[in-house]
């Protein structure tokens, strides 16, 4: 087929490289003229891993990334609420800390490498159906005037949580922005970080988090109301020092080497559908990553979910003897229940970690460490934080 993946991100490299070693004729479609690896750390958890083991990038990836195999969360004080390691659950795979460039330079590598057609500085301004395939077009970086990229049998929206593949096809059910997000910096880290994700709240509004970012970095995470980061960025480094370093417990040292702070705010995207037909079932549009359902990060899934999505999608269109149609069914129906577990726990967690609810945080730091305790409990969280969960009891696959 024809296929034009919109987005340069892990999901739209990844797919744009599944479907052109499967010999589809492929384009990727990426606003940005000179893609750079840019970002804090990512947590990629153990089905993002198989994904890219699949891809063989698993093996250069592992020489830039740091095993982390314990999550450390801490209330006021310095109190102990939970201590979570994949050990819970015997034969799991500890996540990996890496640096969300180095993830992009080793796919946006895969990506040339095998000659993939790239269209660059292209921002997509409608993905429409037309005589002949759906028509992609994209603001002209040289002039005023739109410019047509083509025709194509099947658009693939990877183009993140403000998708215009999504919004163009008509499939946007829900898209509100979080009241919260975070103010983050990447800093050197000489091991201190070791193995573990950490975190210290205060309240439901604050906290600070800090992920062990590759071999020799470590990426600081700060809550904070979205509308009040400008307020916290124009009032100085030294002033926020001054408010993160009771949260910073045994990293406060980390908060001395922050030379720039940057916002991240996120969305809760749900979509009616991952896909919508057109011409009679001859094409089609197919959203998967942010763009088909982004959430908080709480639970450091996007990445992996994104990764798990370009592979069902691939593996549905092998099954394309029964049509495209049939093919794009099967890849909705094989990844509602994984992703709706993780909207599940973070719709759960939000107001928990992430709110004005400040009532909420009494109760939360009083019953952590007990739940935590509970047989099955430490199994199930490890279970959830490896990627690969639709229920309690239930483990998704890769097809």
């Amino acid at each position: 087929m024809r296929v034009a993946v919109v987005g340069l991100g892990a999901a739209g490299a990844a797919t744009a490289c599944l479907l052109f070693d499967r010999g589809h004729d492929v384009c990727l479609v990426e606003q940005a003229e000179d893609p750079r690896p840019v970002g804090a750390g990512i947590w990629l958890q153990a089905l993002g891993q198989q994904v890219l083991d699949r891809l063989d990038l698993l093996a250069p990836l592992h020489q830039v990334s740091r095993e982390v195999s314990r999550v450390r969360m801490e209330g006021r004080g310095g109190r102990l609420l939970a201590d979570i390691g994949y050990d819970a659950l015997p034969g799991s795979t500890p996540a990996l800390g890496l640096h969300r460039g180095d993830l992009f330079s080793l796919m946006f590598a895969a990506v040339r490498e095998r000659g993939i057609r790239l269209e660059l500085g292209a921002r997509v301004t409608s993905v429409e159906p037309r005589t002949g395939g759906i028509a992609i077009t994209v603001e002209d970086p040289g002039g005023p005037d739109a410019r047509d990229l083509g025709r194509f049998d099947l658009v693939v929206g990877g183009d993140g949580a403000r998708s215009r593949v999504r919004d163009s096809l008509g499939l946007t059910a829900r898209d509100r922005p979080y009241g919260y997000g975070a103010l983050w910096a990447v800093v050197p880290d000489a091991g201190q970080c070791g193995d573990t994700l950490y975190q210290r709240m205060d309240g439901t509004r604050r906290y600070l988090g800090v992920l062990p970012t590759g071999r020799d970095r470590a990426s600081l995470f700060w809550s904070e109301r979205v509308e009040e980061m400008d307020g916290v960025l124009a009032a100085g480094l030294d002033a926020w020092r001054e408010r993160a370093r009771p949260l910073a417990g045994p990293h406060a040292p980390l908060l001395d080497a922050v030379t720039e702070l940057l916002p991240a705010t996120y969305r809760s995207v749900r979509v009616r559908s991952s896909y919508r037909i057109v011409g009679g079932g001859r094409s089609a549009g197919v959203l998967l990553g942010d763009a088909a359902h982004a959430m908080s990060p709480q639970l450091g899934a996007g990445t992996s979910l994104a990764l798990a999505d370009a592979w069902t999608l691939a593996a549905a269109l092998d099954r394309g003897k029964d049509g495209l149609t049939a093919a794009l069914e099967w890849y909705d129906d094989q990844r509602r229940a994984h992703v709706r577990w993780y909207q599940w726990w973070t719709r759960l967690m939000m107001p928990v970690f992430q709110s004005d609810l400040s009532a909420l945080a009494l109760p939360r730091d009083a019953l952590a460490p007990l739940v935590a305790r509970t047989p099955g409990v430490p199994r199930l969280l490890a279970g959830t934080l490896s990627g690969d969960r639709t229920s309690p009891r239930r483990v998704w696959r890769l097809p």
